[in-house]
């Protein structure tokens, strides 16, 4: 038997190959198979839903509630006055004001080392008289705009500003300079740190991202422009430079 399988091995294995490849084929198929995709949105509909009808009388509208009405002037946020939509001022109590300056003037005065100095003085309190006198005349904002007294704007303005204990110059707001309407359309509100000086001047002037919203780069280079126009009065208790910020909000045409 073994002679008989070593005589004819190779026609053997060739006839269990020959088997096993015919049972494979034999054994397999092709199958097809489809899957549907569906979509995303397959029609529109309408919500049959009963629509609520609002009445207006059971909206309820809040006391202090205010339009969107922004106001085309700056507001110090640490501004401690009563606060009026109606009946208000625009720049915080000049008399006040004037005489801390006074006040200010005659210690530096008094405090001279000479003849000359005082004279100096002296001449400084002139110029002092005849710019504010100019501005006056040349700056309609320098007096209050309504007859409110000591009482300063509640709603919304399109300058807010913060520099503790200091005054725009000569009590005048209209030195924390607005450019809300100088990008044209769109809105979006700008915020500038800023540092100024013992002399008012702003010396230094940076973009806040993280507190603007919908700033364009248009919003952005007017607002920095705008805060280093901008002055405060002077102050010798004030550091060198003292840190502040002013929001600018601009307004689509």
């Amino acid at each position: 038997m073994f002679d008989w399988i070593e005589k004819y091995k190779f026609g053997i294995i060739a006839t269990l190959m020959a088997y096993i490849g015919i049972f494979m084929y034999l054994q397999m198929d092709t199958y097809e198979h489809y899957f549907e995709i569906k979509a995303f949105n397959e029609s529109a509909y309408v919500d049959d839903k009963e629509e609520v009808e609002v009445d207006k009388d059971n909206i309820q509208v809040p006391q202090d509630f205010q339009t969107g009405e922004i106001k085309n002037m700056a507001n110090d946020v640490n501004d401690t006055r009563d606060r009026s939509y109606e009946n208000y001022a625009y720049n915080n109590n000049a008399a006040d004001v004037e005489q801390s300056v006074r006040d200010l003037e005659k210690q530096f005065y008094n405090e001279a080392g000479g003849d000359a100095e005082r004279k100096k003085i002296e001449q400084q309190m002139k110029d002092r008289q005849d710019q504010q006198t100019t501005s006056s005349k040349t700056n309609p904002n320098t007096t209050p705009s309504n007859n409110g007294g000591d009482v300063a704007y509640k709603g919304k303005t399109m300058v807010d500003y913060s520099l503790k204990d200091r005054q725009p110059f000569q009590n005048n707001r209209w030195y924390v300079r607005n450019p809300g309407y100088t990008c044209g359309y769109g809105s979006g509100v700008v915020v500038v740190d800023i540092k100024v000086n013992q002399n008012g001047n702003v010396t230094s002037a940076e973009y806040n991202p993280a507190k603007s919203n919908g700033a364009s780069s248009c919003m952005i280079e007017k607002a920095l422009k705008y805060a280093k126009m901008s002055r405060f009065a002077y102050s010798s208790k004030a550091p060198t430079a003292q840190s502040g910020w002013i929001q600018y909000t601009f307004v689509s045409q």
